[in-house]
């Protein structure tokens, strides 16, 4: 069915360009509103006069990053300029601490989330901080900004993460080491992950869950995101329209995974007002939405977003986008960090001998070694390897890589080539080398977010940046501690890297199969 799809699109592609090229032969004016010049800015891999970069993204669909990354590796100035049929969705992407220093911060004003960002992810995120631009994206952040305060990240660290691990991820492991079957340990991490994130944002307790409703939720996930960031790379198409219309195809597997995370997504919110309407007062995440949005508040902000929407209905429906943003924040981004991590570790065990010593032996928690090790993973295999925004200023940008983004052009950034570029990391830049992140005495010494735009930087910088260090670092102390891990499947190997989901995070496909043993001095835990 895919490749009926793809077959439909290039037909389409191609009768369009041809239809295109009639109009503008009898003197009719192009749709596009940058048509393609003679003259380039940026490095422009091959090509086609009429289908743009089309068919090459095609046959590089599944590899996409990679595929990416080699181009911008053979990048001169290490930004690449590509397009669509006729020169729509044109795009300028950089693997260049200067330019991503540029997109987001000095340069920040003149770019944005954008509508097509907007429509391709609206029936998922709706109006959510991730798609949200201008004054909405500002309050957002602004209220979020209150959940990631110093006091939450402390009752974080002393209390969620150690119940959570008590109660759900040790002893799904320890089962598992009991039996010595093998177990994938990426969907152990994403279930804990989805526990943490549920209580944290929204006082809710996702352990309760039937393990068949959770399934079908993280199916219902993960189908939407795949869909969704298909679309925001691509350009909108008849096809999309048409399938929309007709609810077949992906629209029609769109439209079902939404329709069972609206009701996780209601439900959540219904729980919460009914606690409110019984006088609990609770200091969530999305506690803290919903009283800006109550219609008595008027300490500005609460009264500035309560009028972006009237309605109650209006409301619980942008409550139910904030419900979905937070777990999309949390639930695979730092579950796809801990398993490439772990994958890692079996693949240099030098490394996974240090990491689990510092684990065992490092009374004051500070961690550097493992710190870096984490550090390190998220360079090589970073949780959201490919951002961008759209540019909305009227004249022309110059990024200093020398490539010029004009208005309604794409401008995006590759954490995952950045972390493969020589220029960048230096020759040892495919190498897994904790080190290069430790001080002389073995202290971790970051370098600036514009090098490891990891977490993005500048305005739009992670909110959740630190606690996601504490979360993985929990876990991955507990887990080295307690177990020793031998990977099962893919093979552990860097010469064999595992093969990545074509997603929004980068999750390693089939999972990470994993066989545990206690180790002796854990036994008495």
């Amino acid at each position: 069915m895919e490749d009926i799809h793809l077959a439909a699109y290039v037909l389409l592609f191609f009768l369009l360009a041809v239809f295109l090229l009639r109009l503008r032969r009898r003197g009719a004016p192009s749709p596009s509103n940058h048509p393609r010049t003679t003259s380039t800015t940026a490095h422009c891999p091959y090509p086609n006069p009429i289908l743009g970069n089309t068919l090459d993204f095609i046959r590089n669909r599944h590899r996409f990053f990679d595929w990416y990354t080699e181009l911008l590796r053979a990048s001169p100035s290490g930004a690449i300029e590509a397009w669509g049929p006729l020169g729509a969705g044109h795009a300028v992407t950089t693997a260049t601490p200067a330019d991503v220093d540029h997109l987001l911060r000095a340069g920040f004003p003149g770019y944005a989330k954008g509508g097509h960002f907007r429509d391709a992810t609206a029936e998922l995120i709706g109006d959510g901080l991730f798609a949200a631009d201008g004054r909405l994206w500002s309050l957002q952040r602004k209220l979020a900004s209150h959940a990631f305060s110093s006091r939450s990240l402390r009752r974080f660290a002393d209390g969620v993460l150690g119940v959570h691990l008590r109660r759900g991820l040790l002893p799904s492991l320890d089962a598992a080491a009991a039996s010595g079957r093998a177990v994938d340990l990426q969907a152990a991490l994403r279930r804990f992950g989805f526990a943490t994130i549920c209580h944290v944002a929204f006082g809710v307790d996702g352990d309760t869950r039937l393990e068949e409703e959770e399934e079908a939720l993280f199916e219902a996930f993960d189908v939407a995101l795949e869909i969704s960031f298909r679309r925001a790379l691509t350009p909108a198409t008849l096809v999309r329209r048409l399938t929309k219309l007709l609810d077949v195809g992906r629209s029609r597997r769109l439209r079902e995974a939404v329709d069972v995370i609206d009701r996780y997504a209601m439900s959540v919110v219904e729980s919460k007002e009914a606690r409110h309407g019984n006088g609990d007062a609770d200091d969530d995440l999305l506690s803290l939405f919903m009283a800006a949005m109550a219609e008595e508040e008027e300490d500005g902000v609460s009264e500035e977003l309560g009028a972006m929407f009237p309605t109650p209905a209006a409301k619980r429906r942008f409550l139910r986008d904030v419900v979905v943003t937070f777990v999309l924040a949390g639930k695979d981004t730092t579950s796809s960090a801990l398993t490439w991590f772990f994958w890692l570790l079996a693949a240099n065990p030098r490394c996974e001998r240090r990491a689990h010593q510092e684990a065992t032996t490092d009374v004051k928690g500070k961690m550097h070694y493992l710190h870096a090790a984490l550090t390190e993973a998220m360079r090589l295999y970073p949780p959201v390897p490919f951002n961008g925004r759209v540019a909305v200023r009227d004249d022309a940008d110059e990024l200093p890589s020398g490539a010029v983004v004009r208005e309604g052009w794409y401008a995006n950034y590759s954490a995952y080539a950045m972390g493969r570029m020589e220029k960048v990391w230096g020759e040892d830049c495919m190498e897994f080398v904790p080190e290069r992140w430790l001080g002389e005495g073995g202290e971790f010494v970051p370098v600036d977010a514009a090098r490891y735009a990891v977490f993005h930087a500048g305005p739009r910088v992670c909110l959740g940046k630190e606690m996601a260090y504490i979360q993985m670092k929990t876990v991955a102390a507990a887990v080295l501690r307690r177990f020793r891990v031998e990977v099962v499947a893919p093979v552990a190997s860097m010469e064999a890297p595992p093969d990545y989901e074509m997603t929004a995070t980068m999750k390693m496909k089939g999972g990470l199969w994993v066989r545990l043993c206690r180790r002796e001095e854990s036994a008495d835990e």
